[in-house]
């Protein structure tokens, strides 16, 4: 054994070892050696070992036996001497070039076509020597498409050179993994195969068993993948600014889309699954995703309150009976700003009851504004000041009397 193998050396071989067996006696091929120009030398014989063939093809007489005063080469493998196949093949990959190589050799290192594979026009592209010339030409290989069934010889076989480069498209028709996923209480939670532009929401409540008697279908989620990926530049332009140099405008836009659930889409479930024909019954799109929370049957009171936490609703009560439940307004409570915030995300001032109250809501008492020291003391100087000015034009006025 010599050559790119990790320990080069004679070792012990009987006539029922393949070269491949004898190379792992040696501690088997070095990083940078090749695999399909190895020589084995034979008294003054020179026979081509092709083990890359031998394992992804099968073909036995790329390894053929030893006998007793072989000798083994493995050639260093160089990063030139490449071809490529790319696309829907099995196993899509650069693969080391001999001379004598041809079309089908490399389909079949490919592992065969995919399903998907569009053999009508399967692309060869083709550099000149200096690598400044790119030819492209195309063949029809769809009579190839069970390549690996067979070792007969194949229409249009040509042979490659150094450097070629096949890319199999996919069909244009092909039905891509489109898929949604749904979760919570239903009766079968999972991911569902569906054909885009056709299955609409009410289909896949069917398919998934419906509703369990837990569900809150006011308050389910419906996200659409789609539009949660897309860019926001002008987001992406404030992540780069620092906070403090922003401006209102920018501060206040930056805070509501880092708060805002991405791809949420609003949609009537109740009406989707009780009228079919409403717009409510939205199509479905790969990725999407529907959640299905568990029913609430309290009122969550936070912030500035003594006692804070869940209350069991009561539909007769007002967000006061909560407060007072929950302990009544802290120190420092702003009650004129109290909001509540539904499931959904709308915010209401709590005062102006132009809301609903229902089970999962919550109601936040926010603490007053802090006021700084120079606040107090700028209002403090202000308003001595009006006092003086009002004494000194009463007192002119006493005066001129």
């Amino acid at each position: 054994m010599s050559g790119s193998v990790l320990k080069s050396l004679s070792v012990p071989a009987s006539p029922l070892d393949r070269v491949s067996e004898v190379i792992e006696r040696a501690g088997g091929i070095s990083n940078d050696g090749g695999m399909r120009n190895i020589s084995l030398i034979r008294d003054s014989s020179v026979y081509s070992v092709d083990l890359l063939k031998f394992f992804l093809v099968g073909d036995k007489q790329s390894n053929p036996f030893v006998e007793g005063g072989d000798q083994i080469i493995v050639p260093p493998l160089s990063e030139k001497q490449k071809m490529g196949i790319f696309g829907e093949v099995g196993m899509p990959s650069e693969f080391e070039f001999v001379q004598g190589d041809s079309l089908s050799t490399l389909i079949r290192f490919g592992q065969g076509f995919l399903a998907s594979a569009y053999l009508d026009s399967v692309e060869i592209a083709r550099f000149d020597n200096a690598g400044k010339k790119l030819d492209r030409f195309f063949l029809n290989l769809e009579s190839w498409r069970s390549i690996l069934k067979t070792r007969d010889p194949l229409p249009n076989d040509i042979p490659l050179q150094v450097g070629d480069r096949v890319y199999v498209r996919i069909l244009p028709t092909w039905n891509k993994d489109q898929y949604v996923i749904i979760s919570g209480e239903v009766l079968y939670p999972g991911k569902y195969a569906i054909v885009e532009t056709k299955d609409r929401l009410a289909d896949l409540i069917r398919r998934c068993g419906g509703f369990t008697d837990d569900a809150s279908i006011p308050d389910i989620e419906f996200i659409r993948q789609q539009e949660s990926q897309k860019t926001d530049l002008e987001m992406e332009r404030l992540y780069r600014i620092p906070y403090t140099e922003m401006s209102e405008f920018e501060k206040r836009y930056f805070q509501s889309r880092v708060r805002e659930k991405r791809g949420v889409m609003a949609i009537d479930v109740h009406k989707a699954i009780t009228d079919m024909s409403s717009d409510q019954n939205i199509t479905l799109y790969n990725k999407d995703s529907i959640i299905v929370p568990t029913k609430k049957n309290y009122i969550n009171v936070q912030g500035r309150v003594n006692n804070p936490g869940n209350i069991v609703f009561n539909p007769n009560w007002t967000y006061m009976d909560y407060i007072n439940q929950a302990g009544g307004f802290g120190y420092r409570a702003d009650m004129n700003e109290t909001f509540v915030a539904k499931s959904k995300g709308e915010i209401f001032l709590a005062r102006d009851n132009k809301y609903k109250l229902e089970p999962g809501d919550v109601i936040l008492v926010p603490p007053e504004k802090e006021v700084s020291f120079t606040e107090v003391f700028t209002q403090i100087v202000a308003t001595v000041s009006q006092l003086v000015t009002i004494f000194g034009v009463v007192y002119t006025i006493v005066r001129m009397k």
